[in-house]
C-alpha cells in the first residue's frame, strides 16, 4: 500500500468521522451543556434568592426576638408593680386589722380595770363597814379604837397591792 493513499483514506475517515460527530454527536452534548449551564445559572439565581430571603427572615426573626423580649419585659414590670401594689394592700389591712385589735384590747383591759376599780372599792367598802361595826359592837378604848384603825390601813394596803 501506498503511504500517500492509507493517509487519503485516513483522512477521508476522518472528515467523515468528523462530520457524522458534528451532525448526530455533536447537537446532543452542546444541547445537554446549554441545559446544564442553565439549570446551573437558575440554580445560582435560586441560591441568591434564597440567600436574601434568609437575610430577609433573620431580619425578621431579630426584630421578633427583640418584640419579645421587650413584651417579657413589660409583663415583668406590670407584675412587678401588681406585687407592689398587693403588698402594699396586704400590709395596710395588716396595719388596719392591728389598730383594730389594738383598740380592742385596750377597751377589753378599761373595762377589767374599771371592774378591778369597782371590785376594790366594794371591798374597802365592806371593810371600812366591817371595822366600823367592830368599834360600835364594842365601846373600846382609844388604845384599841387607834389598834382597829392601824388593821384597817394595814388591809386597804394589801388590798391595793
Amino acid at each position: 500500500m501506498n503511504l500517500n493513499a492509507t493517509i487519503l483514506g485516513q483522512a477521508i475517515s476522518f472528515v467523515l468521522f468528523v462530520w457524522f460527530c458534528m451532525k448526530y454527536i455533536w447537537p446532543p452534548i452542546i444541547l445537554a451543556i446549554e441545559t446544564r449551564q442553565k439549570e446551573i445559572k437558575e440554580s445560582l439565581t435560586n441560591a441568591k434568592k434564597a440567600r436574601d430571603e434568609l437575610y430577609i427572615l433573620e431580619k425578621k426573626i431579630h426584630q421578633n426576638i427583640i418584640d419579645a423580649k421587650q413584651k417579657a419585659s413589660n409583663i415583668l414590670n406590670s407584675a412587678n408593680k401588681q406585687k407592689v401594689s398587693i403588698l402594699e394592700d396586704a400590709r395596710n389591712q395588716a396595719l388596719e386589722e392591728s389598730k383594730k385589735i389594738i383598740l380592742n384590747t385596750q377597751s377589753e383591759i378599761n373595762i377589767a380595770i374599771t371592774h378591778a376599780r369597782k371590785n376594790l372599792h366594794k371591798e374597802v367598802v365592806d371593810l371600812s363597814i366591817s371595822m366600823a361595826e367592830k368599834i360600835i359592837k364594842k365601846n373600846i378604848s382609844k388604845d384599841d379604837n387607834q389598834e382597829l384603825l392601824d388593821e384597817l390601813v394595814t388591809s386597804l394596803s394589801q388590798v391595793k397591792n
